[in-house]
């Protein structure tokens, strides 16, 4: 009889445990969502932004909240994931130009003047559901499921893709660590 009880116990907090991040994000408007990017560094929402940097943030807006960036590319336009990963992916991320920052490590691309997508590097990162970043690739997947997801593998590692969230994992060496991650605006924003 005991053995039952535990596990119940045990399925009521795995419900728990999986529901109440998921209603919590779910009343949260994207303008309130937006604003707690800004504000929060580690914050990383899927289709909205990341290291305080929002996608369709204007440039100005840009270098008001994170200042001048370490270093900027030349007015080019190119795609992300072609021109400077070099895969090819139905998700283009174009840009003309691109901000770099050291603290966090953040690439930022602006295109027409606006954010088109924030790269991340490393694995400091809190995911909106409370994940965090750290906790790896597989974790992840667990978690988000492998419903739309795309992998855009290369001889070095893997990209695990999620567009109609408008997020990406970046694993560069398939060892199931998050090297970094790519926000940028997804088919469906489901937040």
């Amino acid at each position: 009889m005991n053995y039952i009880k535990k596990k119940k116990y045990f399925l009521s907090m795995l419900l728990v445990y999986f529901m109440i991040p998921a209603w919590i994000s779910a009343q949260i408007n994207q303008g309130q969502l937006r604003s707690m990017v800004v504000k929060d560094e580690a914050l990383i929402v899927p289709g909205v932004g990341a290291s305080s940097t929002v996608i369709d943030m204007p440039e100005q807006e840009v270098l008001f909240i994170k200042g001048n960036p370490f270093e900027k590319t030349h007015n080019v336009t190119h795609d992300f994931f072609k021109d400077v990963l070099k895969l090819k992916s139905e998700i283009t991320l174009p840009f003309h130009f691109l901000y770099t920052y050291c603290n966090p490590s953040t690439i930022i691309g602006l295109y027409n003047g606006k954010v088109t997508f924030v790269v991340v590097w490393g694995s400091h990162g809190i995911l909106i559901d409370g994940m965090r970043v750290s906790e790896g690739i597989m974790a992840i997947v667990f978690n988000y499921g492998n419903e739309g997801m795309r992998v855009l593998k290369d001889e070095d590692g893997a990209i695990y893709m999620y567009p109609s969230r408008g997020i990406a994992f970046i694993d560069e060496k398939s060892d199931d660590t998050v090297d970094g991650v790519i926000i940028f605006k997804g088919s469906s924003n489901q937040y």
